[in-house]
């Protein structure tokens, strides 16, 4: 008995040493095909395009800065909607909305926003970040690999990286919505070029198996100087 008991460990390790070691390769081929390398040289990025949800379609303009920084305004019934967030703190003004001044946003919301403001890919540095990542395996169409983020605080995403561009081309998380956990997917696609950098000009995401929003990308430039004053708390012209 002592002796299956050996062999089952040795199995054990085997598989873990060969899912390591496939795990390596994918991220290690998916910060290649990413220009992860590249992308780290980039000090910052001003993205336009259009956003529709709940029938409504809007402009939108997302500004992005290192270290973590991030400024989104877009067109909301004739009014702007802002948000910020200058690595520490978060702000949102939006009249349509009810917002009639600048609101310091709390902590559930700030999590979104911090992934927001990362420049990098997800699965990027992820020690350093404090993150956990584990292979799940191959998609149900066998297209993509499943890579499971843990996030220090505990949150937790599915990566999809689909197997023939290694960029990804899904992303999976669960958010408190409604008075209930709802499953978020977020679709990627449209890859374009950008210095030489991929980047998805399109993201469509669904809840509840239904899409509740597309993104747009019309516009991507890197390295423009940008205040910091633009990650502020917003102010009422």
């Amino acid at each position: 008995m002592r002796r299956i008991t050996v062999f089952l460990a040795i199995a054990v390790f085997a598989i873990s040493s060969v899912s390591a070691q496939d795990l390596s390769k994918i991220l290690n081929d998916h910060y290649k095909a990413s220009a992860q390398d590249k992308m780290s040289k980039i000090t910052s990025a001003t993205i336009k395009g259009n956003i529709s949800a709940m029938g409504m379609e809007m402009g939108l303009t997302l500004y992005q800065a290192r270290p973590g920084k991030l400024r989104v305004e877009a067109d909301l019934a004739g009014s702007k909607v802002i948000q910020t967030y200058n690595g520490t703190t978060g702000w949102t003004y939006a009249p349509a909305m009810g917002i009639l001044q600048p609101q310091q946003l709390g902590a559930e919301e700030l999590k979104s926003i911090v992934k927001q403001a990362d420049m990098d890919s997800p699965l990027w540095d992820y020690k350093a970040k404090g993150n956990k990542v584990e292979l799940l395996g191959s998609s149900d169409d066998g297209s993509a690999y499943k890579i499971k983020v843990t996030a220090a605080e505990g949150d937790q995403m599915t990566i999809f990286i689909n197997k023939e561009t290694s960029l990804i081309s899904k992303m999976v998380s669960t958010q408190f919505a409604n008075g209930m956990d709802m499953e978020i997917e977020t679709e990627v696609k449209d890859y374009k070029n950008v210095k030489g950098i991929p980047v998805a000009h399109y993201l469509a995401t669904k809840m509840g198996g239904q899409v509740v929003s597309t993104i747009t990308f019309e516009s991507v430039e890197y390295d423009q100087k940008l205040d910091a004053s633009m990650f502020e708390k917003p102010v009422i012209e």
